[in-house]
């Protein structure tokens, strides 16, 4: 069986023993970068009857490219949706195509608790001035008895909504599919989008669909507080990133930390985002620990283990 990961420009493998389970499980190519064109791929990707994408790396939508492998029979995706692999045609070929699901929610909502406590403490204000040699005062909030709104209740959503529970908020989940029931099992409350953006706290988890595409829109975040902070670790293409940089620069809402951006990423040196001195920025990093690194590697693994013997786990049929 040909193995290929052609695109671990993260360098998630190197030294880990799932790397060494791979290697036993067949020929395996490794390629600790990205490919540098279209024609550098297939050549790294010829004959492979499965391949380890990692972290979205490699774009299995281009047109044609899968039409390209004959022999590719699973696409491993390190990530929790398909969303770069052309998945009518990989189920028109037969392709499996598994996931990893939950691989990196403890470490996202981990960092997206951290993102609110530093904004509820001041922290973007605070320690600039520090480094400069001051002695800044500024109050910061107790979150005790405040308001979180979480957009999207997945394996994120909900072990945030522990975390922000266990610090004595009440939380208000909204997702497309929520129930009483489902909010009440995690010791939320369900509700409906407006009350979430209404919060002292808004953090959007959701995954980019047509339908939450730009959800957090201009008129939505103009019915914010002014006193309440915005956390994405989602997705920046849930919001309007010029409306909310105007309503940060004129200080309609109290403060954002953001992990995400668009129209691209890297975050340009001259964005205004960088400018501001109520917002937190951190460089896509919400994912990046130890433990979800080892569980997104090992769960690719686990994922192509499963269906070498027959009984095939993570098993993705569409782009949702």
């Amino acid at each position: 069986m040909r193995i290929v990961i052609p695109d671990d420009g993260d360098r998630l493998f190197p030294g880990t023993p799932a790397l060494e389970r791979l290697q036993r499980l067949g020929a395996l190519s490794y390629h600790p970068d990205t490919a540098p064109g279209r024609e550098a791929l297939l050549g790294r990707l010829e004959g492979a009857e499965i391949i380890l994408t990692t972290r979205y790396k490699t774009d299995f939508k281009t047109a044609g490219l899968l039409d390209r492998l004959p022999a590719l029979r699973m696409i491993s995706v390190m990530g929790t949706r398909p969303r770069t692999v052309d998945m009518k045609r990989a189920n028109e070929r037969g392709i499996t195509v598994t996931i990893t699901p939950g691989a990196s929610a403890p470490s996202v909502a981990e960092h997206t608790l951290m993102l609110l406590l530093a904004l509820a403490k001041q922290m973007p204000f605070m320690m600039p001035a520090m480094r400069e040699g001051a002695w800044p005062r500024r109050s910061g909030v107790e979150v005790a008895g405040k308001t979180l709104g979480v957009l999207g209740f997945g394996n994120i959503g909900k072990a945030l909504c522990r975390m922000a529970l266990a610090l004595g908020m009440r939380v208000l989940a909204w997702s497309k599919h929520m129930t009483p029931a489902r909010a009440a099992m995690e010791g939320a409350e369900a509700a409906t989008l407006e009350a979430c953006i209404g919060a002292d706290f808004l953090a959007l988890l959701l995954h980019v669909t047509p339908e939450t595409r730009g959800i957090l829109s201009r008129e939505r975040i103009a019915r914010m507080k002014p006193t309440a902070y915005l956390i994405n670790t989602g997705r920046a293409a849930l919001v309007d990133m010029e409306a909310l940089c105007e309503a940060l620069r004129q200080g309609k809402i109290a403060g954002a930390g953001l992990d995400v951006f668009e129209p691209a990423e890297p975050l340009p040196p001259d964005s205004p985002f960088r400018a501001l001195g109520n917002v937190i920025l951190t460089p896509h990093s919400a994912w990046d620990t130890e433990g979800s690194q080892r569980r997104f590697v090992n769960l690719t693994v686990d994922n192509i283990e499963a269906w070498l013997r027959g009984r095939p786990q993570n098993v993705v049929t569409e782009d949702a």
